[in-house]
């Protein structure tokens, strides 16, 4: 570093701002992989309810056509 940047009375300010904007940057990526995570459950959950509605659904179809072959 050059001796007018060390002794420039606005070091530790930038010092300052610098450490919180990576700290902030290294947190909101930190909140965007957490908001990722959740829409990504989010979207398992809705699948798994599909899943479960067409379960039941065919298993009502296989009931049913087995008591057809029984009449």
């Amino acid at each position: 570093m050059s001796d007018s940047t060390v002794n420039s009375p606005y070091v530790l300010a930038r010092t300052f701002v610098f450490r919180r904007y990576v700290t902030a940057r290294h947190h909101l990526a930190g909140l965007r992989l957490t908001a990722e995570a959740i829409r990504e459950a989010r979207q398992r959950r809705r699948q798994e309810r599909h899943d479960a509605r067409m379960r039941i659904f065919y298993s009502w179809c296989e009931t049913f056509r087995g008591l057809g072959f029984m009449f």
